[in-house]
């Protein structure tokens, strides 16, 4: 059984593909992660359709700068009993009176109207950019956890399609009643261990090839394959070099969250500027023409009108303006405690993935085939059976897998960091 089980790796080794990763169909979408940010920015539909609520507001901000329409009264006399005229337009036979009215506001309000309508536009802005933000953080997210996925099916496609070929070969030599039937068992079992695990990791491939399709507005039956380059340790993005106090200083004006916070207590208090200025009463400037006036013909007159503030002062309205400007400040306080505790909790995530990542040893992934070479070597001096052998496949992939979710966690945990912080604090 022990030549068996020799020629059997001996024949593994030299298997054409082995170790080889599977190509992809030729019909996937390759990207670079600039390329997919590029497809998002121009397609992504969520991101257009916020992008026009900021040309609402600006519709709203020039509609401010307009000026009232001015109100056009005429009169004219439709039936002269005297002269049993209808309609009469003679000066003799008929009354006509024209009056042109303009309401002129008075305290300031039309500017503080306009003020308040162009921060709208910024709080409509800041609303767009943290929609950016957050859409571009599930790209970053779903685009590395796709690549690492699929290096981690490249895994399992490896040891299975190994496996498998040990299987068939197996099952060859227990029919001719060369290998015990408990071997063959445990690499069956094995091999449907492997599977499942398999199936897990297509499941979670088609969740990220979801989102990806509706980020990058994609057909949804296209795949797409990331292109990343090697990761390794990088200098500029060590989290252990970055201080809280930086990164604060950095999302204090980078976040735009955090900037519609402040721009909408900025709001607040021009609005209540604005009701305090609507509590002085307008002024409306009227002119008169009567042709047939019991004055005098052809009158001409001016006037001007104005409401009494007696009983109505917009006492409601500036109190609760004066509360929601309130309101306003305690939630930026808030949220502005709320994005520290964000930073410090992402910071500390970021260093501890970093560092397991850097202190992970690769050499062992990249010198598998001399391993393998090394328990072939044992097999054939009779120091291993069937069971160290796949015990020795599952630790590689096992350290495999581990090398990928290691990276794939650095990654994210990175992209979690550029979110909290709202920009990419290692580019200064």
């Amino acid at each position: 059984m022990k030549r068996v089980l020799t020629g059997l790796i001996c024949m593994l080794l030299s298997w054409p593909g082995f170790g080889q990763t599977p190509t992809t169909p030729t019909d996937s979408l390759r990207l670079t992660l600039p390329q997919a940010e590029d497809q998002f920015r121009r397609h992504n539909l969520s991101l257009l359709a916020t992008r026009l609520g900021i040309d609402e507001y600006r519709a709203y901000q020039a509609q401010a700068k307009l000026f009232s329409n001015p109100t056009v009264y005429i009169e004219q006399m439709p039936y002269n009993r005297q002269t049993r005229d209808f309609m009469p337009v003679k000066q003799s036979n008929s009354e006509q009176v024209i009056q042109v009215q303009q309401l002129l506001l008075l305290a300031g309000k039309r500017n503080k109207q306009l003020a308040l309508a162009a921060t709208n536009t910024k709080i409509a802005a800041d609303r767009f950019e943290d929609l950016a933000r957050t859409l571009s953080f599930q790209l970053h997210s779903a685009f590395y956890d796709l690549h690492y996925q699929q290096q981690a099916m490249s895994v399992y496609d490896q040891v299975m399609n190994t496996l498998s070929q040990t299987v068939t070969l197996y099952q060859q030599q227990y029919d001719k009643g060369n290998v015990p039937l408990k071997d063959l068992a445990r690499l069956k079992a094995y091999l449907f261990n492997l599977s499942n695990e398999r199936q897990q990791r297509l499941a979670q491939i088609a969740d990220d090839q979801a989102t990806l399709s509706v980020l990058l507005n994609t057909m949804p039956d296209q795949p797409i394959r990331p292109e990343v380059t090697a990761m390794d340790p990088d200098p500029r993005r060590n989290p252990a070099v970055l201080s809280l106090d930086s990164l604060v200083a950095l999302a204090e004006r980078n976040r735009p969250d955090l900037r519609a916070y402040r721009d909408q207590v900025t709001a607040e208090r021009q609005n209540l500027t604005l009701q305090k200025a609507n509590a002085v009463p307008d002024l409306t400037v009227q002119g008169t023409y009567d042709r047939n006036a019991g004055y005098i013909p052809n009158y001409f007159g001016v006037g001007v009108g104005m409401a009494l503030p007696f009983f109505n002062r917009n006492q409601g309205n500036i109190q609760a303006a004066r509360i929601r400007t309130q309101s306003s400040q305690q939630l930026e306080s808030g949220y502005r405690l709320q994005v520290e505790n964000e930073l410090q909790q992402s910071l500390t995530k970021a260093r501890q993935a970093d560092q397991l990542y850097r202190t992970f040893d690769r050499r062992f992934n990249s010198d598998f085939s001399r391993l393998i070479e090394g328990v072939t070597l044992n097999y054939r001096k009779q120091n291993i059976d069937v069971v160290e052998f796949l015990d020795f496949f599952d630790s590689y992939k096992t350290s495999q897998l581990q090398f990928i979710q290691l990276q794939n966690d650095r990654m994210q945990r990175l992209e979690e960091l550029d979110l909290a912080v709202g920009s990419n604090p290692f580019i200064r």
